[in-house]
């Protein structure tokens, strides 16, 4: 359900003095191309703006933790946060990709749920807030809403190669695992298919989810699984 930019702003906290800054954050380069409408129209090139002052801004964060983190875990750190999957979840958190501007057929083919028009949006809001109220403002909104991620990447808890991870934690307990993933159910149209895949571990299963391709279908089944062997929720 398409809602508008006004809900957005409520729901992100925002104000803007120059709403076409927002308005221009929220176009898909798929709806200028059914307007007819030059590509300069679209987000674009505020993805490219918004990506160097996230950069800048988490860097400028982890330096200023009082000299407690080595170059190396920075860089880490920072790679995590600003990356595909983290700015998809903090879209997600928002419901920003209901207030996307975006073409028919995009929007059929799942253009709203999609990870890279979700964090681009977000490098797009990102420059597009800078724009309008400088680098003081747009900090303070990035570090608010990525707060929960910066506190589990600090702790070691925040993965997106979960099956990677899952591989070393157990064969620190069994070096000759047998793991398995198996893709148990596909439902829904091409455009939009749930895949769900079982993990099992010796055979016995430790972890089932769903994903929008079998990739994400193991990944998150991963991720279940290895919340269940440590106790913890990834």
């Amino acid at each position: 359900m398409f809602k508008s930019a006004q809900e957005l702003i409520e729901r992100a906290g925002l104000s803007f003095h120059n709403p076409q800054l927002l308005q221009l954050a929220l176009t898909h380069s798929s709806w200028t191309f059914e307007q007819g409408l030059d590509k300069s129209e679209c987000n674009e090139r505020l993805e490219f703006l918004g990506d160097a002052v996230l950069e800048l801004c988490v860097s400028e964060a982890l330096y200023g933790l009082a000299g407690e983190l080595p170059e190396g875990q920075m860089t880490k750190i920072r790679s995590l946060l600003t990356r595909e999957e983290t700015l998809a979840q903090i879209a997600q958190d928002l419901d920003l990709g209901s207030s996307l501007r975006m073409g028919k057929g995009e929007q059929a083919s799942g253009g709203r749920e999609k990870a890279s028009n979700l964090s681009n949006a977000v490098e797009a809001l990102i420059a597009a807030i800078y724009l309008d109220q400088g680098y003081e403002a747009v900090s303070a909104w990035i570090l608010r809403v990525i707060n929960p991620y910066a506190q589990a990447a600090l702790a070691g808890k925040l993965h997106y190669d979960y099956k990677s991870v899952l591989q070393e934690y157990i064969q620190a307990l069994n070096p000759q695992p047998l793991i398995q993933y198996k893709i148990i159910d596909a439902q829904g149209p091409d455009h939009n298919k749930r895949f769900t895949c079982a993990l099992y571990l010796d055979s016995k299963e430790v972890g089932r989810a769903e994903g929008h391709s079998k990739k994400d279908a193991e990944q998150a089944a991963a991720a279940r699984a290895l919340g269940y062997l440590t106790g913890e929720n990834s």
